[in-house]
């Protein structure tokens, strides 16, 4: 009966499907295999997915030192049940010797960090499909590596060589469309005399399983270890600051450092000149961060401020800026600006009822919290705002959230060489993580 649809009715169909149940329905007959196995059917899938802007589910990462210090995944509805009934995921690796930390998310795969336990030190790159389940080939990290001291804490993770030269290094992981490739980059800065010198650029494309040097290609400012990323427009986002002082913390230095994934280039974006205007204004006594995220789409940044200094994680006011249009200066706009009566470690995004997700200071604890209709002013967050306690705990810098998306992003090496497959057999030492290339 299934033979009588033509495969471009049948392909619709699949395309309304998960990712899972797809693979599951190569089982069924041969011609169902063919359509699903058609690398173009792969192709067009990922992009409706991708480009689907009523994804609703979220995908949420922390780090849980009460269970065994690992991270925890979970897939939440974002609607009333989003605390109550939600998915959590099973890591396709074994924490036993490793740890691994999460490096981001992109268009529906995750890209961890695979480090031993005995010493520390980076080893490799896992990337994980976990709309399928599968787990894949570890791909090996060229020297030099550093060691990793604090992962979690609220100033990023402390690194040093294990060669005792003092480096520091930082990844990334993001989708280049016009290519359909993931790629990860990794910047290694030498630590000399309180200055930092870059001493390797370079990155991984998934579609090679290899690692080229981009050196020479290497940004004129310095990326803080510590920065958050944000995948915007085909680039990986971050903080950084321009180095002509050696001092990071001049909120003048700051720029939004920009890395183009299919041209590989390094470019730079300003700060929103009110923004700095504001920054620039706060006194000498009190704290401030600027943090950089995605909220509904769109490159944001977060300006974290406090007058305490009891406390170096937590802040109790935050300014959300939001960039409209990519690119356009002018765009550039105050989303909100909130206080904190009791604190906050983190805010993760606006969910799609207008609320914020805030990683709340007292026992930092998930919190949705009801900007009301008025988000523009002034608000406050204990007792003044309704807000929901999610009762998911967590250390505070380790939450990171985005958008689910299915994939059916699958590799394989066939004799060696790199080739797109949607074949699910049992995963294997030889198996590794596949993207597909809009030929055939």
């Amino acid at each position: 009966m299934s033979d009588c649809l033509p495969a471009d009715v049948l392909a619709d169909i699949f395309f309304r499907l998960p990712a899972k149940t797809v693979l599951d329905c190569r089982c069924v007959c041969k011609f169902w295999r063919s359509v699903i196995s058609n690398s173009s059917f792969l192709c067009d899938y990922n992009r409706l997915s991708f480009n689907n802007k009523y994804n609703t589910r979220l995908i949420l990462s922390r780090y849980d030192d009460t269970r065994k210090r690992e991270e925890i995944m979970t897939l939440h509805d974002d609607d009333e049940s989003f605390a109550e009934h939600f998915e959590e995921f099973e890591f396709p690796f074994d924490h036993g010797l490793s740890n691994y930390l999460l490096i981001g998310f992109s268009c529906g795969l995750v890209c961890f960090l695979e480090s031993s336990k005995a010493e520390n030190l980076p080893e490799s790159i896992l990337i994980w499909n976990p709309s399928v389940g599968y787990s894949f080939k570890t791909f090996p990290i060229e020297p030099p590596v550093s060691k990793i001291y604090r992962p979690y804490s609220a100033n990023g993770p402390y690194v040093r060589s294990s060669e005792g030269k003092p480096i520091v290094s930082c990844f990334a992981f993001g989708f280049d469309p016009r290519s359909f490739d993931y790629k990860v980059v990794r910047i290694v800065y030498d630590c000399l005399d309180s200055k930092r010198v870059i001493e390797i650029v370079d990155v991984f494309a998934l579609s090679t399983g290899e690692w080229h040097n981009i050196t020479a290609s290497a940004p004129p400012y310095v990326i803080k270890e510590s920065s958050a990323t944000a995948y915007v427009n085909g680039a990986i986002h971050w903080i950084g600051y321009d180095d002509a002082s050696h001092v990071e913390r001049l909120v003048s230095r700051l720029i939004i450092a920009v890395f183009d994934l299919h041209d590989e280039v390094f470019k730079e974006i300003k700060l929103p000149s009110e923004m700095m205007k504001e920054a620039i204004g706060i006194g000498h006594d009190d704290r401030q961060k600027i943090s950089i995220g995605v909220v509904r789409n769109a490159l944001a940044l977060l300006h974290y401020h406090s007058n305490s200094r009891n406390d170096m994680s937590i802040f109790y006011g935050c300014t959300v800026w939001v960039m409209n249009e990519y690119g356009a200066m002018e765009s550039w706009a105050r989303l909100f600006n909130i206080h904190f009566v009791a604190g906050v470690g983190k805010i993760l995004g606006i969910r799609r009822n207008g609320d914020i997700l805030v990683v709340a200071a007292q026992n930092w604890e998930l919190c949705s919290v009801n900007l009301g209709s008025r988000p523009a002013e002034n608000l406050n967050f204990i007792g003044h705002r309704p807000t929901k306690n999610l009762n998911i705990h967590g250390a505070h810098s380790s939450f990171y959230t985005a958008t689910f998306m299915e994939c059916l992003v699958i590799y394989k090496k066939v004799n060696g060489v790199p080739t797109m497959s949607t074949n699910s057999a049992a995963t294997t030492s030889t198996q590794a993580l596949c993207v597909g290339t809009s030929g055939g």
